[in-house]
């Protein structure tokens, strides 16, 4: 198993309590990011692709049990990603990655606040939907979708809907990232820095807003991999979803790492 070595350094079991502010990064660390989870992935790929086929399954019975099963995907998913926070973290001090990460945020002293940040993971996602189907209402009106509903040509269908569907899909997408920088370092805030839910959603946007370069560069290198890893029949998810959440790691050790 490689080692984790410099130029990142090992880094302590515990941090204090309380992540610092987010420090700002060049834009170029948005490489590093990668560069880093690369060397996390590549550290332990046998069971980094095995814990990844382990939660796929866990989601997939999740999604086969109507509402309660997604809802519980939802709330549960801070939970899998704190554990895999705490596997990157074992890497980097040179520690063996172990199947029982995925479920080390499920202890007693950590489960609770990361089933808080899926609650609010999943009150967030409620908010959103109900703004965008009622802008969806107030654009149309319940006869206007009724009819589009309706429309079997794509031409037509397009047509129909106007400029004002795509400034709802623009306030989709928009409101989509801004959950998504919320969320983004907030299970490894909650568990390798012991703040409380509200407050890692907090730092964890302000850290996106303060490396917005590094964030952009990191963004455009994922389009490419994201396209490279679907073209041999997605098989290239094996290595790119461990990957990601390799970057998240790296990302956090740098913005709030002391």
């Amino acid at each position: 198993m490689e080692t984790l070595t410099p130029p990142i350094a090992p880094p302590p079991a515990e941090y204090p309590r309380g992540a610092p502010e987010p420090r700002r990064l060049p834009a170029g660390e948005g490489v590093t990011f990668w560069s880093e989870a690369w060397r996390i992935f590549s550290a332990a790929p046998g069971v980094w692709i095995l814990i990844l086929i382990v939660y796929v399954v866990i989601a997939v019975v999740l999604g086969l049990i109507p509402v309660v099963g997604n809802i519980a995907h939802i709330v549960l998913t801070p939970v899998f990603t704190g554990g895999a926070m705490l596997g990157c973290h074992a890497l980097a001090r040179g520690e063996p990655l172990t199947l029982g990460h995925l479920f080390a945020g499920f202890q007693d002293r950590r489960f609770g606040p990361l089933a808080v940040l899926g609650l609010m993971l999943l009150a967030l996602t409620i908010l959103f939907g109900i703004v965008m189907f009622f802008g969806l209402l107030m654009t149309f009106g319940m006869s206007g979708l009724s009819a589009l509903s309706r429309q079997s040509d794509p031409l037509a269908f397009l047509g129909a809907i106007g400029g004002g569907f795509f400034a709802l899909v623009a306030i989709g997408l928009v409101g989509g990232f801004l959950i998504a920088m919320a969320y983004w370092f907030a299970p490894a805030l909650v568990v390798l820095n012991g703040e409380e839910p509200l407050m890692a959603l907090r730092k964890s946007f302000s850290a996106n807003v303060e490396n917005v370069g590094a964030f952009l560069i990191y963004g455009l290198i994922y389009i490419g991999l994201a396209i490279l890893a679907t073209m041999p029949l997605g098989l290239g998810w094996i290595v790119l979803a461990p990957m990601i959440v390799g970057s998240c790691y790296a990302g956090w050790r740098q913005i709030f790492g002391h």
